[in-house]
């Protein structure tokens, strides 16, 4: 329980949701989520971990330009996913082929089935 609580608040502060996001996460109600934060963030501030309100750092060269001003240290979680992505106005990049199967090339189609044997003609339908 008390894991959850530090989580809510940790997504919270990180990531600058609401509150109705991680009450949706966590199945609760969204003031379950400010009480937990209220009861959090103040541990949290106990150890030296505070977060500046109103601050949004987008970049490092930003973080460490805040830090410095004020003559802060701190750490930076780098764990960011780096997205490759085209030139702005660049043309896409060509359609790859799809994939061979192992032994590289593809086996010929099976050949079509054979037509259904004709049946003899029955006595009672020759005589109409």
């Amino acid at each position: 329980m008390f894991v959850d609580r530090r989580l809510a608040t940790l997504v919270h502060l990180r990531h600058g949701v609401t509150h109705d996001v991680p009450a949706c996460w966590f199945a609760v109600d969204r003031s379950t989520i400010t009480w937990a934060i209220g009861g959090i963030r103040p541990l949290l501030a106990e150890r030296g971990c505070t977060i500046s309100p109103g601050v949004r750092l987008r970049t490092p060269a930003g973080a460490v330009d805040h830090l410095g001003a004020g003559g802060q240290t701190g750490i930076i979680d780098g764990t960011g996913i780096r997205v490759r992505r085209a030139a702005a106005g660049a043309a896409p990049p060509p359609a790859r082929p799809p994939p061979s199967p192992p032994g590289g090339t593809r086996p010929p189609p099976p050949p079509p089935a054979p037509a259904p044997a004709a049946r003899p003609p029955d006595a009672r339908t020759a005589a109409c």
